[in-house]
């Protein structure tokens, strides 16, 4: 089964993926994914937040192991964590400059087989230059956010 993903960038501008992948991609195949569909080489350290509907960051999931305790999902595919459409994770690429995603499921197709590993269905903006100096709150309204004077129009 393929799965379909709108995958937006935490930015002032639109910049989102849409794409199609394998439901049996593991997780840290899927981190690369994302990192490469949006022009980033996916040599930084990232993880996976479980999100609710209203995009609040809940409980990490770790694809490295940084502390010797941690459980880490590396080899656990996606559609472990994405099971129907509406499904919900925000994905945090390179912690320095915490790059931060939404991404939502929002098909199921049963076609078995995609040309490549991932295949970009619509693609909208481009990555600035700079991340937002805003970190992700899920506390804040949208309405609230402010954003460096690199994002004002």
């Amino acid at each position: 089964m393929l799965l379909k993903f709108r995958i937006i960038l935490n930015v002032k501008e639109d910049v989102l993926r849409d794409i199609i992948i394998d439901s049996n991609i593991k997780l840290i195949q899927f981190s690369r994914v994302i990192s490469n569909a949006f022009g980033f080489d996916s040599s930084e350290i990232s993880t996976f937040h479980y999100s609710n509907q209203d995009w609040e960051q809940l409980d990490e999931i770790k694809i490295f192991k940084i502390d010797d305790d941690d459980e880490i999902m590396d080899n656990v595919p996606i559609s472990n964590f994405f099971i129907s459409e509406g499904d919900k994770l925000i994905f945090i690429y390179d912690f320095l400059n915490y790059w931060t995603f939404f991404v939502e499921l929002y098909d199921l197709d049963d076609i078995k087989k995609i040309d490549k590993d991932f295949n970009i269905l619509n693609s909208i903006g481009e990555v600035p230059d700079k991340p937002p100096s805003n970190i992700f709150d899920s506390t804040k309204d949208s309405n609230d956010i402010e954003f460096d004077d690199n994002y004002t129009d």
